[in-house]
């Protein structure tokens, strides 16, 4: 009997070659965005060969049709890739209706803040810190009397996105203006679910890097609240729309036991 020894590249080729476009499609793209999340960086065909096991010109091939579909973009001709809005606006949407365990995330928002202090006003103020903490983004809290509470707006410039004093600025006006900032959240939270809106689906100068993702809490079914995160489109996605939602939850249910 012939035996085969298949060292993890060689599988990794194999699986790779049995896949049919759609599915090397995927994967390319999603080694791409987890590239992009972590560096900022455009992506190159190297890299992305040398984690597959085959050759550049493959992996630029199949590149070639995610540019062409939109998923991806090349800022210059010897650059790598970056993933476009459409491609986090998908890996978005893709997350929505998963549940993923938080583990330690849960566990320390609920000993720094539910298990640590008692009344409303100190659970939001903490609530917005802890998160802000835990994400390395800027996050918030609305109130039911409409007033939003930010946290950890400083995150946001240690992105490269908004290292520049063009694009701080614009950020940072964006941010002072919390009445038109709220305004835009509440119309976000009106819906009652939770809500991602990437770059420019936000419709405000100075926010086309950013992306907001927000969830409303409720008492009776009835809108009261908010709470959020806003940090660069390339926002680790996965760690925090479990976050946001669990933090909703909780505070819905903390307030259907005292109203």
């Amino acid at each position: 009997m012939i035996q085969y020894h298949f060292s993890t590249l060689d599988f990794r080729v194999l699986i790779f070659t049995l896949m049919d476009t759609e599915l090397r499609k995927k994967k390319i793209l999603e080694i791409i965005l987890k590239a992009h999340i972590e560096t900022g960086e455009p992506v190159g065909s190297r890299y992305v060969s040398n984690i597959l096991g085959l050759s550049s010109a493959t992996i630029r091939n199949i590149m070639a049709i995610l540019e062409e579909e939109g998923y991806i973009d090349q800022p210059h001709t010897s650059a790598g890739r970056l993933p476009t809005e459409m491609a986090y606006r998908d890996y978005a949407n893709s997350l929505l209706n998963q549940m993923y365990g938080l583990g330690y995330e849960v566990d320390k928002i609920n000993r720094e803040v539910f298990s640590r202090y008692t009344t409303y006003t100190e659970i939001i103020e903490n609530a917005s810190s802890a998160i802000s903490r835990l994400t390395n983004y800027t996050s918030f809290v609305i109130y039911p009397k409409d007033h939003i509470y930010m946290d950890g707006m400083y995150h946001l410039f240690e992105y490269q996105e908004f290292k520049t004093l063009k694009q701080a600025m614009r950020l940072l006006k964006v941010l002072d203006e919390k009445e038109k900032l709220l305004h835009l959240i509440n119309e976000y939270l009106a819906t009652g679910a939770l809500n991602i809106r990437i770059g420019r689906e936000n419709k405000v100068d100075g926010f086309e890097a950013c992306t907001i993702i927000a969830a409303s809490y409720t008492v009776r079914k009835k809108v009261v609240g908010g709470v959020g995160i806003i940090g660069p489109v390339r926002m680790k996605y996965r760690k925090v729309v479990p976050i946001v939602r669990h933090l909703a939850d909780s505070f819905s249910r903390m307030l259907e036991r005292v109203i």
